[in-house]
């Protein structure tokens, strides 16, 4: 009867007790709020690492040379971020921290244009659709998203990194809180 006894306890102060004991062993460094996005990320094709990635960059200055109308060229830097976003998140899931974590400052670099293009188009006379305004809303969240991922998957090593990245990205939300 003690055993039991005993036995129960043993189990219910275990059960109270490891939980709190898992929470304050663990590192933490970075605390990012999850929330599901619902912002779907293009699929993102060669990854960085590929013998012909090359030619899918050469491909993108291509466009983003060629193209002259600003709303156009926002909506292709908004495409071309996504797709970095995607390929970050491929990467990290295959094990390549470092080429995920460079991926993801292209795109938050690239994202970070967006806004002083539509800038530059409102002072000009022109206008950008309304909507053109909400899929960069949505994009900066899912980045986010992405970004927190990434972190959660990454060494302590990039952490200086990572911070930067969502120093870049607060940098971009709130730009577009003033369009």
């Amino acid at each position: 009867m003690k055993r039991v006894i005993i036995s129960l306890i043993i189990i219910i102060l275990s059960i109270l007790f490891l939980p709190g004991f898992n929470s304050i062993t663990r590192s933490q460094s970075i605390d990012i709020e999850k929330k599901e996005v619902l912002y779907q990320l293009p699929f993102p094709g060669i990854l960085p690492g590929h013998p012909l990635y090359f030619l899918k960059s050469l491909r993108d200055q291509i466009l983003i040379f060629t193209t002259r109308d600003k709303a156009k060229k926002a909506n292709l830097y908004l495409r071309l971020s996504d797709r970095h976003m995607s390929a970050a998140e491929a990467l990290v899931n295959d094990g390549k921290e470092l080429l995920a974590v460079s991926e993801l400052n292209r795109a938050e670099e690239m994202f970070l244009e967006i806004p002083d293009m539509l800038k530059d188009l409102k002072s000009q006379g022109g206008d950008y659709p309304e909507e053109l305004v909400l899929d960069l809303n949505q994009s900066n969240l899912k980045h986010r998203e992405v970004i927190a991922n990434v972190l959660e998957k990454s060494s302590q090593g990039e952490i200086s990194a990572m911070e930067n990245l969502i120093k870049l990205n607060n940098d971009a939300k709130k730009q577009l809180e003033k369009l």
